[in-house]
Formats: structure tokens, C-alpha cells, sequence
């Protein structure tokens, strides 16, 4: 059983979509499961989704048959989620190799420890497009 859930909410992603799985699937610390719920994506997410489904068994693929709005989409990868450790993660994050495994680590050698972070680096959107 994977120990870490990623509850990953989507809506018409698929301007960064393929990017931010490949960064959750490259990462060192493997055992974990990636929860996707497209809340009825109107553009090519599905697709996107169903081809790394195709390629990856810890991937979770949820297609809502309408949308019902994101605070309720967020819940529910998080109900879906079995593991002892959970995260979200957003359609457009990008997360170094060792994310996982890092902050696992922290989380484990500290009893008193709750909940984890990492620093975050925040891009504008145009200087997103110019290093695809």
C-alpha cells in the first residue's frame, strides 16, 4: 500500500497539466498514489490524464460527469485518498525529484510535526510560457 496520497483537483488544465505529473511521477520517493479528478473538463485534460493512466499504476483517474465546483473537487480526492500522508497538489506545480522524499524525511524524524513545506518559487505566467 503507497503511503502517500497526492489529491491533484483539476478543471481545463491542459496548459501545464502533462508537466506537473511528470514532475509528481519522476520523483526519487516512489510509494506513493497520484488521485486526479477531472471536475468535466471541457478541453483536452481527459486525454492528457488517460495517457499517463495508460503508463503508470499509481495513478487514480476520476472523471466527473459535471462540474461541481472546486472546494468540492478538492474534498474529494482527498476522500479518496487510503494512505497515512496526504497532499495536494495543483494542476500547474512543478516539484523538484526529491520533494517527496524530502519532506518525508522531516515529517518522520520529528514526532511533533504536523505537516510539511517546502520553499516555493512563484513564476508570472508569461515566464512560465517562455521556458516550456
Amino acid at each position: 500500500m503507497s503511503k502517500i496520497s497526492i489529491g491533484m483537483p483539476v478543471y481545463n488544465a491542459e496548459q501545464h497539466l502533462e508537466k506537473s505529473i511528470k514532475s509528481i511521477l519522476s520523483q526519487t520517493y516512489r510509494n506513493f498514489e497520484l488521485i486526479i479528478s477531472d471536475n468535466a473538463s471541457t478541453d483536452s485534460t481527459s486525454e492528457i490524464c488517460k495517457k499517463f493512466v495508460k503508463i503508470d499504476s499509481r495513478i487514480r483517474y476520476f472523471k466527473q460527469s459535471k462540474n461541481m465546483g472546486p472546494l468540492w473537487n478538492f474534498h474529494f480526492v482527498l476522500d479518496q485518498s487510503n494512505c497515512e500522508y496526504f497532499m495536494w497538489a495543483a494542476s500547474d506545480d512543478r516539484r523538484s525529484t526529491s520533494f517527496l522524499e524530502k519532506t518525508l524525511s522531516v515529517i518522520l524524524s520529528n514526532k511533533k510535526a504536523v505537516c510539511g513545506m517546502s520553499k516555493a518559487k512563484f513564476f508570472d505566467i508569461a515566464e512560465i510560457k517562455n521556458t516550456d
